[in-house]
């Protein structure tokens, strides 16, 4: 559970800086962040999951997510720049911008 924090941290910060997306690699599965964010209006953060995925670690993994709303996700058919793989999940939420400042404040 620390690591999945500290991974999702990281690429929630990494994405933050840049808007690409960021990947982090696990036993039977691999997570990407990818924040959207246009200046003034919100910002739209992705998760894309892909691989073997035990039952509720999607739950887990959306939960902890910081500066996002627990029960503000939706799944999608696409992420912002591809459409989804074979063994590929993804959803999208908005991300606090508060929690986003606070991310990007943090030193990784």
């Amino acid at each position: 559970m620390r690591r999945l924090r500290a991974t999702l941290l990281d690429l929630a910060h990494a994405t933050l800086r840049d808007g690409r997306e960021h990947i982090g690699e696990f036993d039977t599965l691999t997570l990407g962040l990818q924040v959207r964010a246009d200046d003034g209006h919100e910002t739209y953060l992705a998760v894309r999951i892909t691989g073997s995925v035990p039952p509720n670690l999607t739950v887990l993994i959306l939960r902890n997510v910081p500066g996002c709303e627990a029960e503000g996700w939706y799944p999608e058919y696409a992420l912002p720049e591809r459409g989804l793989l074979p063994a590929e999940q993804a959803w999208s939420n908005l991300m606090d911008p508060r929690a986003a400042a606070q991310v990007l404040d943090e030193e990784r």
